[in-house]
């Protein structure tokens, strides 16, 4: 019996020891002076306050960002129909000039959707198609010009006309090519001037074949 208790009495007293009153007292302090530290009721309500502020300045941050991404794709929508609408019409032109200077080798113009915006298509009288760069230099000139044509025509429906000016641009066309790129200039100066500039002779008398009442100046 004696044997025992003095056995466990180191023990006992050990546990005794770690729980004894002055450590809990002293984890009381630590803890009271940490509370101490924040400064009170009011410290805690300030802080409350500010992230309060904080929340209502990312909501209303969060709102005007939204309203602006609203604005934007509104605004995107918009021009998109437009272009849309005015590109019907302009596109309808370029395929009637395309298949006017070309003499009907090619039918109209189309766009498609590409990796890097849109493609200019090329539509054949045989009915096949072509991807804009894959065409010939003289008809890649004729589809070109065909939408300078178009956009001309657009431009000065809308707006006060402007002079067109073209320079030397049927270098690769032959003869009937000419007279037909001429004759569609001729349509052209019934909306507005149309000016060409050239050094080849045989022009001149294709201008004149092609619209009579055309200004020559020998520069």
């Amino acid at each position: 019996m004696n044997l025992s208790l003095r056995t466990g009495e180191p023990h006992v007293k050990q546990a005794a020891s770690f729980f004894s009153g002055d450590d809990v007292y002293h984890e009381r302090s630590t803890l009271q002076k940490a509370l101490d530290a924040i400064g009170g009721d009011s410290v805690v309500a300030e802080i409350e306050e500010q992230r309060r502020t904080i929340l209502l300045e990312i909501e209303e941050r969060a709102s005007c960002y939204l309203e602006l991404r609203a604005g934007i794709t509104a605004a995107e929508q918009a021009l998109k129909l437009y272009r849309d609408r005015h590109r019907s019409g302009m596109m309808m032109r370029a395929s009637e000039a395309f298949r006017t200077i070309s003499r009907g080798a090619y039918t109209g113009v189309a766009a498609q959707p590409g990796n890097d915006g849109e493609v200019l298509i090329a539509v054949s009288a045989n009915g096949g198609s072509k991807i804009a760069n894959e065409l010939s230099k003289g008809a890649r000139f004729q589809l070109y010009l065909a939408l300078r044509v178009a956009g001309y025509h657009e431009f000065v429906a809308n707006r006060a006309p402007i002079p067109f000016i073209a320079d030397d641009i049927m270098e690769t066309f032959d003869d009937s090519r000419a007279l037909n790129t001429l004759r569609v200039m001729g349509d052209m100066a019934m909306g507005g001037q149309v000016i060409y500039l050239t050094h080849h002779q045989h022009l001149r008398d294709l201008a004149r074949e092609a619209c009579p009442d055309v200004t020559i100046h020998e520069l």
